[in-house]
């Protein structure tokens, strides 16, 4: 009998308390009184605010995190929304937006960012930022699309590239018969060969350019689809 009047007891409790809890959380005495955003540098708050489920006064229960967050990540440019609620009424979003990696043509002459895991970033740009153009791939969908697998080897080079080497690349295209070619900012054309030991290659390239540059020679092109015999020439 004593155990069974505890349950009960236990029982009514928690009613109580998830009954205060909901009354509470629902009220004005714990409403969201603001909302703070982090991590913008593309993405505009506006373009936030209007994705956001809720606003200022709305119950702080009303906020669901894990629905925010999937409503942000909507918006092409965010990677990833973090969303914290406190008593104080604040909520804060935490943003993780995309970076620039290249660009895709969407339709002759314009020019998509596109991002280091394929994801389009925006519509076709007729003058985008100075990056590595992909090319002789598909074209770049509609903001918030991924390439096709076939940009999957170009993207992946770029990736692996130290900052300072992708970022003298204006351009990397896959040609007719499947090798890479990249096109560095001085006009040398550097042939990668196949999808195969793309780390390999990038630093045979590394090692070439560092030697041209300590011997002052330039070349017209530099061959490292077989990375442990890279070849330079002229013509």
């Amino acid at each position: 009998m004593r155990a069974g009047k505890i349950s009960i007891w236990i029982a009514g409790l928690f009613v109580a308390v998830t009954t205060v809890y909901l009354l509470l959380g629902r009220s004005a005495l714990l409403d969201v009184e603001e909302v703070k955003v982090y991590g913008l540098h593309h993405v505009t708050l506006e373009e936030v605010q209007r994705q956001l489920s809720f606003q200022a006064g709305d119950p702080l229960l009303s906020v669901d995190g894990d629905r925010t967050s999937d409503e942000l990540e909507r918006i092409p440019w965010i990677k990833s929304a973090e969303i914290a609620r406190s008593w104080r009424g604040l909520v804060e979003v935490e943003v993780s937006e995309h970076v620039a990696i290249a660009l895709v043509m969407t339709e002759p002459q314009q020019w998509a960012l596109v991002s280091t895991d394929g994801a389009v970033l925006t519509r076709g740009l007729t003058s985008p930022p100075e990056l590595p153009r992909i090319s002789g791939v598909r074209a770049a969908g509609v903001p918030g699309s991924y390439l096709a697998r076939d940009s999957a080897a170009l993207l992946a080079l770029l990736n692996a590239m130290p900052s300072e080497l992708s970022r003298n690349f204006s351009s990397i295209r896959r040609e007719a018969d499947g090798d890479i070619v990249g096109t560095l900012g001085s006009s040398q054309e550097v042939i990668f060969g196949d999808d195969e030991r793309l780390a390999a290659k990038i630093i045979a390239l590394s090692a070439v350019i560092e030697h041209l540059e300590e011997e002052n020679r330039t070349v017209n092109r530099i061959d490292v689809a077989v990375p442990e015999v890279p070849v330079v020439r002229n013509g």
